[in-house]
């Protein structure tokens, strides 16, 4: 999932179909829109095919993930951090910022991978929407 579609697979939503084991951090979704800087971590590197450093990438009211602690569901894994944060409309300051800002997990025999910004409208970011797709689909 990318952006709204990630609140879906969180936990904390009567409508969500929870096979991430994330909630938001806060119920004050309208965040803002701009670019973001994150950091990927060695596995989303890996997975995602990204460079070390921080990079700008399109945000747009994303989750804020955190652990749901759901013990049937196994510990997301973070992939990219967000190193800034996007605080408007009354959204609680500092909880961007260190939070996971694309994860990957397991559900069942499944993956999952969920990105809170979109780097399909992030020029050079484009690709990491497909080696996504092909780590969710365990295809190299």
């Amino acid at each position: 999932g990318i952006c709204a579609g990630n609140y879906l697979a969180c936990d904390g939503f009567s409508w969500g179909v929870k096979v991430l084991d994330a909630k938001t951090k806060s119920s004050k979704w309208m965040r803002g829109k701009g670019d973001v800087q994150v950091e990927f971590t060695e596995l989303g590197r890996q997975i995602l095919g990204t460079t070390e450093g921080q990079h700008p990438v399109r945000y747009a009211n994303g989750p804020v993930f955190q652990p749901a602690n759901q013990e049937e569901i196994g510990d997301f894994k973070p992939l990219a951090i967000f190193r800034t944060e996007l605080a408007e409309n009354g959204s609680p300051v500092g909880a961007m910022v260190g939070a996971a800002a694309m994860v990957a997990g397991d559900y069942g025999k499944g993956r999952v991978f969920c990105s809170s910004p979109h780097p399909e409208q992030t020029q050079g970011m484009e690709g990491i929407v497909e080696r996504a797709v092909r780590w969710v689909a365990n295809r190299e």
